[in-house]
């Protein structure tokens, strides 16, 4: 994976992979998950609807709308 990413990601997710080695509080961690968990999400929305607009194709209502 890191062949598709550049140097200056690699670089970020370094220093981030060490300060979660180095953290020692259990519910810092746990925020920290949930955190990117939310980022992982917005983010895979995002791609999901430029790939649908790039494509042309429309992105099925949520449920509830």
């Amino acid at each position: 994976m890191s062949d598709v990413l550049s140097l200056n990601r690699r670089f970020s997710m370094e220093v981030h992979s060490r300060a979660i080695d180095n953290c020692q509080d259990i519910e810092e961690l746990r925020r920290v998950a949930k955190t990117l968990l939310t980022a992982w999400q917005i983010q895979a929305g995002f791609s999901e609807q430029f790939a649908g607009e790039l494509l042309g194709i429309a992105r099925p209502p949520a449920p509830g709308s």
